[in-house]
């Protein structure tokens, strides 16, 4: 099933400084392979890309994969609606090889000159097919792992022995390059990009939860084990009675145990479970400041929206965050699973983090990290692979 298509906007990179001269494509065929049951950060990096491709002749096509007998995953309506060409092929289970085999006689119909993959799964595919010397070069993206029990252990090894075999690495951070050494120089480092900030018709509501002169705080995000949300909820309990309100925006299937978790430190009144915020960009303008207490990320895009929002931030050090927030003004971090020194850089955060020089590093970190930025390392990585797809007249 094939719907949508592509647009795009002007982009300057790379081309030798000074010269204007954009790089184009003649006609790129980018086959995107994912799988994924939610609109997720890498599913909306990976829609933002697509829709910025077009007018440089790079032609990117979706791959999704559709589970007999369940309900569709959101993420096809969101490529949808932002009108990204791509293709859903049907699945009947993990016996089923047929969606393997639809999928290497679409790329070759479709005659797809790069193909990327963007998790466990879709890395296992494009593996397989490789074996069958196809013509294209195969990118892998690893965007960071989650660890909720033995299954997802298991996917996240083989995961881990497969993608150093792609023609090319691509990782969120240089702390993750460090953890792919064996692939070497096919390692190539690319920073997601700060997108518009989502938002709906109907803004999300804080009012019941405000309680005069007290901060709100914000946890954007999956209610899942390595989100850390547990390590805030204890944190809390650290604090002075009654000095913070906290939301938790988002579902997960840690939700029940971190309701008990609140009720049993006696934080229960300063924790507020919203479930999913569609209209996340009402939710930032009311927030003091914004955590992310993540046991392990790649680089989340919840940092980089609070930081374009203006929104003081609290983060742990994982992943790319350190290299985001080079600068402590910007925002603070601390180290993973230790709710003490939590507890001690939210005190910090809400007392300094409106002061002019945090304002401005925050604005130095949203300018590094532009979409523009983020689509030309992609061009760049599509040239060191095909550049006999480089169109006539721009600068090789």
């Amino acid at each position: 099933m094939l719907k949508g298509r592509n647009t795009g906007t002007n982009m300057d990179w790379p081309a030798p400084a000074g010269s204007g001269v954009p790089l184009h494509f003649a006609g790129l065929r980018v086959a995107s392979l994912i799988d994924t049951a939610i609109v997720s950060g890498p599913g909306r990096q990976l829609t933002a890309l697509a829709n910025q491709l077009g007018e440089r002749g790079v032609k990117l096509r979706v791959y999704m994969f559709q589970r007999a007998g369940c309900s569709a995953s959101p993420f096809i309506a969101y490529l949808e609606r932002a009108g990204v060409e791509h293709v859903v092929l049907p699945d009947n289970g993990p016996l089923d090889i047929s969606p393997l085999v639809r999928l290497g006689r679409s790329l070759r119909e479709w005659k797809a000159d790069i193909v990327q993959t963007h998790n466990y799964r879709t890395t296992v595919m494009a593996y397989l097919l490789k074996q069958t010397n196809p013509p294209w070069p195969w990118i892998a993206f690893f965007h960071g792992s989650t660890n909720e029990g033995w299954k997802v252990r298991l996917y996240n090894r083989i995961d881990g022995m497969l993608l150093p075999r792609a023609d090319r690495l691509v990782v969120m951070s240089e702390r993750h390059k460090r953890d792919f050494s064996a692939a070497g120089e096919r390692v190539r480092v690319i920073h997601n990009a700060i997108l518009a900030i989502p938002s709906e018709s109907s803004p999300v509501e804080l009012g019941a939860i405000r309680r005069p002169g007290v901060p709100l705080i914000g946890v954007i995000g999956r209610l899942s084990p390595e989100k850390g949300v547990d390590v805030l909820i204890e944190a809390v309990s650290f604090l002075p009675a009654r000095s913070v309100s906290v939301v938790l925006a988002g579902n997960g299937p840690a939700r029940a145990a971190l309701e008990q978790q609140a009720v049993a430190l006696g934080v229960q009144s300063d924790i507020h479970f919203l479930g999913t915020v569609e209209d996340v960009g009402s939710l930032y303008r009311q927030l003091d400041l914004v955590v992310l207490p993540s046991r392990s990320e790649g680089l989340p895009n919840v940092l980089l929206e609070a930081l374009s929002a203006d929104v003081p931030v609290v983060a742990t050090a994982v992943g790319a965050v350190p290299e985001v927030l080079a600068d402590e003004a910007a925002g603070r971090i601390v180290a993973p699973g230790d709710p003490c020194s939590l507890a001690e850089a939210i005190r910090q955060s809400l007392e300094h983090g409106r002061s002019p020089s945090a304002k401005t590093a925050r604005a130095a970190v949203a300018a590094r990290f532009s979409l523009e930025k983020r689509v030309c390392r992609h061009l760049g990585l599509y040239r060191e692979l095909r550049p006999d797809r480089v169109a006539a007249g721009t600068i090789p």
